[in-house]
């Protein structure tokens, strides 16, 4: 038997909470038929996933719910998803949640191996340079070279933890299978 992303809680209320959670919606606008908005919100879920009929059944289900601010927020997710997948990693399977982490594992390996973040040692020895020398063109171009770094370092190890999560939240969920 295939195991599901997400075990569902058996009552519809419970179901819509641990689903508001995984989606990050508004307990406001969480109000309506139970069931609706279920359908609604596992169908957003699945949507990058579906074939073309399907999406419009997702997107004709959400229509019908009777808070205008869920079905908003619901659409949003269910295009940002095309648009570029990795804005849900609700959205993603395992095998690409867990390509994503190997990723930047392997860009935090070749940091570590490049003796913490390379990025950091740059701002710190063009910073001393400016102080010592002026600033000219080539330890200016080195001091942002170097800022670069230290962001792209932050953002992999911050992208890391957002995959890693939704990793650990789908093996918690599925405990109760």
């Amino acid at each position: 038997m295939k195991r599901l992303l997400y075990a569902a809680p058996k009552n519809s209320i419970d179901a819509i909470i641990e689903l508001a959670k995984v989606l990050d919606l508004p307990k406001s606008s969480l109000h309506g038929n139970p069931d609706l908005i279920v359908a609604s919100m596992a169908g957003t879920i699945l949507y990058r996933h579906l074939n073309r009929l399907d999406r419009v059944n997702v997107i004709q289900t959400i229509k019908m719910l009777a808070s205008f601010e869920l079905q908003s927020e619901l659409i949003s997710r269910c295009l940002d998803v095309l648009i570029n997948p990795q804005w849900g990693e609700w959205s993603l399977k395992n095998n690409e949640l867990n390509s994503i982490v190997e990723f930047h594992d392997d860009l935090n390996r070749w940091s570590g191996v490049m003796g913490g973040n390379p990025g950091a040692y740059g701002v710190a020895g063009a910073s001393w340079s400016i102080i010592k020398q002026g600033a000219f063109t080539g330890n200016m171009a080195v001091l942002a070279a170097s800022v670069i770094l230290v962001g792209i370092h932050e953002f992999s190890y911050q992208e890391t933890q957002r995959y890693t999560k939704e990793i650990e939240r789908r093996k918690t969920l599925n405990r109760g299978l």
